[in-house]
């Protein structure tokens, strides 16, 4: 079977977008999964969460920029990153946002060029995870036609759904001109309070707007989520114990039920066909 491809996408920031792909990608790897996680956003939130901020600066250092651009360059990622076997990082830093700018001014197939980078180096993943940019431009384009499942963290906070909307519309596009096979793959509920009535109000909402796509899994509001980011590593293997670590275990095995029963039904169309 060819790798899922996810990307974790959303314009707005702060909804547990990088926090979501990190332990996503750990939490597969754990499971004797081929990982590879390109980080795609010029901040190089993911590199950092994943412990190689001292390296970003590094001039010979192999990005996903490069990555991208290159195709004759050999294929370097941080192997078994930060000590996570089975989990490859085409590391992200301010290169990237050169790179945007060159995607820009190319007319001819600039919105497919990262898929052709990982059409390159597919085998032998099982997943390849883009973790994007909280903008929708040509890096977040990019990642979505190369990574065409879509996987949308939403803060339950009414500010979040006209963003959520938004994107929806947009996808929808993308799919009609560039990519057929762009589907929103979940939408998933993030910083969950169980005081107060805000929480579950949108999440209501959510469900008015998204029906099935909204994941069962919600991430509940964490501090111990936000002290292993702060740390450079997930919560998934930092503090397995703690409830947002159990919590990206259960999207984890959601997610994974999700794509199989997706492939089974794939498998029968085919066969009846």
């Amino acid at each position: 079977m060819p790798a899922r491809r996810i990307s974790i996408v959303n314009q707005k920031g702060g909804v547990a977008k990088t926090t979501t792909a990190v332990n996503l990608a750990v939490a597969f790897a754990s499971r004797g999964k081929r990982v590879l996680l390109v980080d795609y956003d010029p901040q190089g939130n993911a590199s950092q969460f994943l412990g190689v901020y001292d390296q970003l600066g590094r001039a010979d250092l192999y990005t996903s920029a490069s990555f991208t651009l290159d195709g004759r360059a050999a294929f370097a990622p941080f192997k078994d990153v930060n000590g996570h076997r089975g989990l490859d990082l085409v590391p992200a830093n301010d290169t990237l946002a050169d790179l945007e700018l060159e995607l820009l001014r190319d007319s001819m197939g600039a919105s497919a060029r990262l898929s052709q980078a990982v059409a390159r180096v597919e085998p032998p993943y099982d997943f390849i995870l883009a973790d994007c940019a909280p903008t929708l431009g040509m890096l977040a384009i990019n990642a979505m036609v190369a990574c065409p499942d879509i996987l949308i963290p939403v803060k339950l906070e009414p500010a979040s759904l006209p963003g959520a909307v938004r994107l929806a519309g947009h996808l929808q596009g993308l799919r009609e001109k560039v990519n057929p096979s762009i589907e929103i793959l979940g939408v998933l509920a993030t910083f969950f309070k169980e005081t107060g009535t805000m929480s579950r109000e949108v999440l209501g909402q959510l469900a008015e707007l998204f029906g099935d796509r909204l994941l069962k899994t919600r991430i509940h509001d964490s501090a111990s989520i936000g002290k292993s980011a702060g740390k450079g590593a997930p919560i998934y293997s930092l503090a397995p114990g703690q409830r947002g670590a159990v919590e990206y275990d259960q999207l984890t095995d959601e997610l994974l039920d999700l794509i199989k029963n997706q492939e089974i039904i794939i498998s029968t169309q085919k066969g009846a066909a």
